[in-house]
C-alpha cells in the first residue's frame, strides 16, 4: 500500500514538474518574440553570428542534437528580428527576416536527415540572407556597425 502510494505521488510530481516545463517554455518563447530596442539589437546580431558559427561547428563535428538546439535559438532570435523591423515599419527588411526564417527550415530538414552537405549549403544560403539585409539597412561607423538612418 506505501509502494502504491509513493509511485502515485511520484507520478504526480513528474506530471506537475512537466506542466511548470511546459509554461516556462511558453513564457520564454514568448519573451524571445518581443521587439528588441535599437540599443539591444547589435547585441542580437553579434549572437545570431555566434550561434550560425557554432551550427556550422556542430554540423562539421556531426553534433546534431546540438545542431538542433542551434536552430532553436536562431529561430527565436529571427523572430525578434522579424520584430524589430515590423514595429519599424520596415517591409523590405521584415521579408529578409521572413527568408532567414525559411532557411532555418531548410536548415533544419538537413539536420534531421543528418545530411552535413545539405546542411552547409543551408548555412550558405542563411548567410547570404543576412548579407542582403546587411548590405541595405547597416553601415560601417568609426565604432563598428550601426542601423542606417532611415530604415
Amino acid at each position: 500500500m506505501r509502494r502504491a502510494l509513493f509511485h502515485e505521488a511520484r507520478f504526480i510530481g513528474v506530471c506537475l514538474l512537466c506542466v511548470v516545463f511546459l509554461m516556462a517554455g511558453g513564457l520564454v518563447v514568448r519573451a524571445g518574440q518581443e521587439a528588441p530596442s535599437e540599443e539591444e539589437y547589435p547585441a542580437l546580431m553579434t549572437e545570431i553570428r555566434l550561434t550560425v558559427n557554432d551550427a556550422e561547428l556542430h554540423v562539421d563535428a556531426y553534433y546534431w542534437p546540438e545542431y538542433g538546439e542551434d536552430l532553436d535559438r536562431l529561430l527565436a532570435m529571427f523572430r525578434q528580428i522579424e520584430a524589430f523591423w515590423e514595429a519599424r515599419g520596415n517591409d523590405q527588411a521584415v521579408g529578409f527576416a521572413g527568408e532567414a526564417i525559411a532557411k532555418l527550415g531548410d536548415m533544419s530538414a538537413a539536420g534531421s536527415a543528418q545530411d552535413r552537405g545539405a546542411a552547409g549549403s543551408a548555412i550558405a544560403s542563411l548567410r547570404s540572407v543576412c548579407v542582403s539585409c546587411h548590405e541595405n539597412f547597416r553601415e560601417e561607423t568609426a565604432d563598428g556597425y550601426r542601423i542606417k538612418p532611415g530604415s
